[in-house]
């Protein structure tokens, strides 16, 4: 449990820390030039610049992986349901970047592995908290004790 728990955070951090630098380059720098992301590329999206997806990169991916990480650590009893939380929501963005963008990169295909990747490792450690919950010994039945206490005739 302890070595998905260490590869969760790994993840998380990963795509926490890239989506804080992409989106802090997307907020800055609009126009997208200083990643190279061509502003052509959002026509016919509802977004004029990268600013408004860079903050919502930044809230859904960036803000909310170090949350995750943070409830990791805390040991919180939902982790693992974050965990798959947090995958299903770099998926769901990588699938509105593409939809949105009309053309795929090698960073989207590398966030979408991160997000099964952590979709899995989230299954993984809810299936054996179930396990481990469902292995507890139950609390052992009380044996009477009237027999002591009965009146010996």
């Amino acid at each position: 449990m302890k070595s998905a728990r260490q590869l969760s955070i790994a993840m998380l951090a990963l795509t926490g820390i890239t989506a804080l630098f992409l989106s802090y380059y997307m907020i800055t720098e609009p126009s997208g030039s200083s990643l190279g992301f061509p502003v052509y590329l959002l026509n016919g999206s509802m977004f004029s610049d990268y600013a408004t997806p860079g903050w919502i990169l930044l809230v859904t991916v960036g803000l909310l992986s170090m949350f995750v990480i943070v409830m990791i650590t805390l040991r919180n009893r939902y982790y693992s349901v974050l965990i798959m939380l947090q995958g299903a929501i770099v998926c769901l963005f990588v699938f509105m970047a593409i939809l949105l963008l009309d053309e795929t990169f090698l960073i989207q295909y590398l966030f979408l592995a991160a997000g099964i990747l952590l979709i899995a490792l989230g299954v993984l450690q809810y299936q054996r908290k179930i396990m481990s919950e469902t292995k507890k010994p139950e609390h052992p039945v009380q044996k009477s004790h009237h027999h002591k206490h009965r009146k010996h005739k």
